[in-house]
């Protein structure tokens, strides 16, 4: 055996420990990375909790009216996750909640709320379609109809346009309906018309309170043939079917369609038979609360028996009108004034029928 040559044990020992050292560093490779992977779970983790509670606050935000804020935080969670799809819905549907909620103090508030609002929604419709597209569309409209009326700082067609845009792409969607109608009702439009509108709005079962504040909105602005008919229809339906209506707007309701002083005789007939005489007694009373009365029991005993009495009247039953109207007569001889000329008008009318 010559001097270079290598014991067989020894080139087997050699071999053992070349293939250990592989394997430790196969091991210690393993292990980095494992601890790598690890450790970006342990971060995505963190990173997805951190996203939910960001998510949270902004529904909670917005939940509470403070839209400006709502929006802050979704736009910081769209800048690290620019896909995530319920900070995209939520956003938008922050901005639609603003757009119905909107108030400002002043035109150069109503501005600087209003652009983040167009952008946002913008940015919303050019990715939705269907009814999501017409909603979004809708409130957009209605985003440029506060730019006019509010900022002050908007003239044409945009607000029509984006609802009848809305209209095209769903044409019984609850909010390009409601808004129209109200839109038209306010711009001297027909009121036939901006009713079918509502109509179809109060139809879709979606958003009632929100289609009610606008028809009732637009229906009290409007001193027109059938504006006083509709809202006594839509009262009549709210009070069947059980549906809420602040006092406040009852008293209004009562007074723009009913009151026994301010309204003309042709606008009492109106309104009183815009539905069957037992519905509208029942919604005379539903309006004429406790709540939103002002007068003492006496005053709203004798308004009440003047309503008896033209409901009867309006019934063809001229005989008991005028006795009813005869004996508010008496009782209001000792009490001149605007009731008390109307019950004369009243049997004038009836006499000479």
């Amino acid at each position: 055996m010559g001097d270079n040559d290598t014991p067989p044990e020894s080139g087997k020992v050699w071999t053992f420990l070349m293939s250990w050292t592989g394997r430790i560093s196969a091991l210690i490779g393993l292990g980095a990375s494992l601890a790598g992977g690890f450790a970006w779970v342990v971060q995505h983790h963190r990173a997805q909790a951190e996203r939910q509670a960001a998510l949270a606050l902004a529904r909670a935000e917005s939940a509470q009216s403070q839209y400006a804020a709502a929006l802050a935080t979704y736009d910081g969670i769209l800048k690290d996750d620019p896909l995530n799809p319920a900070a995209l819905e939520g956003e938008v549907n922050t901005a639609m909640l603003w757009v119905e909620d909107f108030t400002a103090p002043d035109s150069a508030s109503a501005a600087s709320s209003l652009d983040p609002i167009f952008s946002t929604l913008s940015a919303g419709l050019a990715h939705a379609t269907g009814s999501r597209a017409a909603d979004i569309q809708s409130h957009l409209g209605w985003a440029h109809w506060l730019n006019d009326r509010i900022a002050e700082r908007e003239f044409g067609s945009a607000a029509e346009q984006n609802f009848r845009a809305a209209l095209a792409t769903d044409p019984r969607n609850v909010y390009a309906n409601a808004m129209l109608g109200n839109w038209a009702l306010q711009n001297g439009g027909s009121v036939p018309d901006a009713v079918q509108h509502f109509n179809i709005a109060i139809a879709s079962g979606r958003a009632r309170p929100f289609v009610r504040q606008l028809q009732f909105a637009g229906l009290l602005n409007r001193d027109a043939p059938g504006a006083r008919a509709a809202l006594i229809e839509a009262a009549n339906t709210m009070r069947a079917d059980g549906e809420p209506l602040d006092p406040v707007m009852q008293h209004r309701l009562l007074v723009f369609c009913c009151d026994t002083i301010l309204n003309r005789h042709a606008q009492l007939v109106e309104s009183l038979s815009a539905v069957p005489p037992n519905d509208a007694w029942a919604t005379w009373l539903w309006l004429d609360n406790p709540a939103s009365d002002h007068d003492d029991a006496r005053i709203q005993s004798l308004r009440r028996a003047f309503i008896q009495a033209n409901l009867a009247e309006i019934a063809g039953q001229p005989q008991q009108a005028l006795a009813a109207y005869r004996l508010l007569r008496r009782q209001l001889a000792q009490q001149p004034g605007s009731l008390l000329d109307a019950v004369n008008a009243s049997i004038g009318r009836l006499t000479h029928a």
